[in-house]
């Protein structure tokens, strides 16, 4: 089940309403987004105390909320109401509609009603609502852990906060100064949608708490061919590993935050910046053991060759998948990558070695477990559908109780359905994981349209494409990525893009095992989410920053034959853009909101050195002239030629992840 965190500024909003009106039914909704297995409740705007039915009046605040939730990067990811009266617990009929509608567009959208007689006790004054499964009924959520204790999914940011938010009515009177949608209507400079009385000096004082800072150049990219260079920047991160604060050093919000903080200040030399944390957004985990080997092959039978043969040797020897996993781990992190789309196996034991490798490292994974029911080995094969479904299901329960002990905000990884692709996967088996996949709200992963012989075998035995055999069977969603997609057509592009699904660009592997390259540059002018992926062992480097290399590599070879066809739309890409690829562009495809330096992303950041004292360049880089600051020029340097050397430090949700393998503070 996934979890839910609830920021601190949100519970003060929902308690701020109810208290406003005490004896009115009030409604409003949640702002948020989804980093790993974990929704982060950051912020609520409220609707209604009046018009609180599905009036016009409704809809146009939803309208309007999900407008600006937009704006600022975020989703609306529930909803959440009072009652006339404290004893009445019970989602109305409109909340639940209400609820319905914002789970369409989120699959794991929440419910909050308020209880009346908890709001002056200093409890959790909440009680969430989940939807059942394939229904449109919600109803309260029981679990052994009751809700905000520990144990449960979910989870106060700061456990203090009721006990905070009653004294900040009953000593600052805070809740007289908010105002919802209805209040916004009858006097129109009411700013309903911020609510900045909530951002006071007076409440921030008191809830402040900064676990690092630091001070220096952030590089990054907040959009597809947007790379910025924030010189001179404060940048501070809270105790949960979200980042509370992001702007220039000499303005007055940091010099305000700087003036109430009383940790030290890491300050990033002038010649090294920090950078989000590389995506992968597709490796096979047990191809690792014998990654930068038998490529002369065609895919099919390198598969039969290598793949099967190395995913079967690891689920018959754990300890020989422990160790092969671990490595792994270490690997990813010493590349800068911080989050990792993962095959696994068909092997419920291994698979779950896996997902304990990368939450020890502290690297964020979505790990898949194999689902195959046909295959060219006969001893590596799944009995039956059916079997292979309750393999899925049991891996999904078994992976997300692996890290229900620690706090939501430091669960790295979750279960993802994976197909292995459509040969391997009977129409009941598909038809079964795209059902199993609408009920656990997890993410999908496998591969489509790879190369020239898997196409042709699909349209022989299926009749159809294998977008369309996806498609059929519920699997081409908002939480889909599929890697490769080279036989992708315009139109089949545009339908990616339609349903939202994204695509692992993995340009090594695919020179290795596709007759053709993936337009990469076509897909994103149709809005395709696109990340890249390493495709361990299709391809030979874990490293992301060849992927970005070879990414743009290949779109200028593609964009050659383009010039010399005499067509003038250009199919290349530059280094800024790979590096959007490499960073946001999959953290977005991954449903995750890392990848870009703002408040209330998570942390995931790596320290890049690339001089000292001035002109000494560090590992492959050579400078002959004294250098000042970050420029595009010694950006793009460094991107073409910079390794591990470069890199002195990676954090995830806030942990440095030490050379012992071992996450510490900054």
């Amino acid at each position: 089940m996934v979890s839910y965190s609830l920021s601190e500024n949100a519970y003060l909003k929902i308690f701020f309403h109810a208290a406003k009106h005490p004896h009115l039914p009030v409604n409003g909704v949640l702002l948020g987004r989804r980093t790993s297995d974990v929704v982060v409740i950051e912020d609520v705007i409220p609707l209604l105390h009046h018009w609180t039915s599905l009036s016009p009046m409704m809809e146009i605040g939803l309208d309007l909320a999900k407008g600006y939730a937009e704006a600022q990067e975020m989703t609306l990811v529930g909803y959440y109401q009072a009652s006339e009266r404290l004893d009445d617990t019970a989602l109305a009929p409109v909340g639940e509609r209400v609820a319905q509608k914002i789970r369409d567009q989120f699959t794991d959208a929440v419910a909050f009603v308020i209880d009346g007689d908890k709001l002056g006790t200093g409890d959790p004054a909440l009680l969430p609502y989940l939807p059942q499964p394939s229904t449109s009924f919600w109803r309260p959520c029981i679990a052994q852990s009751p809700a905000f204790t520990t144990g449960s999914n979910f989870l106060l940011a700061k456990a203090d906060s009721p006990s905070r938010a009653i004294a900040l009515v009953r000593d600052h009177n805070l809740h007289e100064k908010f105002g919802d949608f209805d209040d916004h209507l009858e006097d129109v400079t009411i700013d309903w949608l911020r609510n900045n009385a909530c951002r006071s000096r007076t409440l921030l004082s008191t809830t402040m708490t900064i676990a690092t800072a630091f001070k220096g150049t952030l590089v990054h990219c907040p959009s597809l061919g947007q790379l910025e260079v924030l010189e001179d920047h404060i940048l501070l991160v809270d105790h949960q590993g979200f980042i509370a604060h992001v702007g220039p050093t000499g303005s007055e919000a940091s010099k305000d935050f700087l003036t109430r903080i009383d940790i030290p200040i890491t300050t990033i030399p002038s010649g090294s910046f920090l950078l989000p944390t590389f995506c992968d957004l597709h490796l096979h985990a047990p191809q690792f053991l014998f990654q930068g080997t038998g490529l002369h092959l065609p895919l099919m039978q390198w598969l039969d060759e290598y793949g099967f043969k190395s995913e079967e040797s690891l689920d018959s020897r754990p300890e020989l998948a422990r160790a092969v996993y671990v490595r792994l781990a270490e690997r990813l992190r010493d590349a800068g990558t911080g989050a990792v789309l993962l095959f696994g196996t068909i092997n419920n034991t291994a698979n779950l070695i896996l997902a304990e490798a990368m939450q020890t490292i502290g690297i964020r994974a979505l790990v898949g477990k194999l689902s195959m029911d046909i295959s060219s080995r006969p001893s590596y094969v799944e009995p039956s559908a059916l079997a292979s479904i309750h393999n899925a299901e049991e891996f999904i329960n078994s992976c997300r109780d692996l890290v229900s002990s620690y706090e939501p905000h430091r669960r790295l990884v979750e279960p993802v359905i994976t197909p292995r692709f459509v040969p391997t996967c009977s129409n009941e088996l598909l038809q079964g994981l795209g059902k199993l996949a609408r009920d656990k709200g997890v993410r999908i992963q496998s591969h489509l349209a790879e190369a020239h012989e898997e196409v042709q075998w699909v349209l022989s035995e299926r009749h159809k494409d294998d977008i369309d055999v996806f498609d059929n069977f519920d699997l081409l969603t908002e939480k889909t990525i599929q890697a490769h997609c080279t036989f992708l057509d315009t139109d089949m592009l545009s339908r990616m893009a339609g349903s939202c699904s994204a695509v692992a660009h993995c340009p090594l592997s695919n020179s290795y095992f596709s007759e053709k390259p993936f337009p990469l540059r076509e897909a994103l002018d149709l809005g395709v989410p696109v990340g890249l992926g390493t495709d361990i062992a299709g391809g030979y480097s874990i490293d992301i920053m060849n992927s970005m290399r070879q990414a743009v590599t290949v779109s200028r070879i593609r964009d050659g034959t383009r010039k010399l066809s005499g067509d003038e739309r250009s199919l290349a890409i530059d280094w800024k853009d790979a590096l959007y690829l490499a960073t946001k562009g999959g953290a977005t495809a991954l449903g995750l909101s890392c990848g870009v330096f703002k408040a209330g992303a998570p942390f995931d950041a790596q320290y890049i050195e690339l001089y000292k004292d001035s002109d000494k360049g560090v590992g492959a880089l050579d400078f002959f002239e004294p250098q000042l600051g970050i420029t595009l020029g010694i950006l793009e340097k460094w991107w073409c030629i910079g390794d591990e050397r470069n890199r002195r430090g990676i954090w995830i949700q806030g942990q440095r992840l030490d050379a012992n393998n071992a996450p510490e503070r900054a």
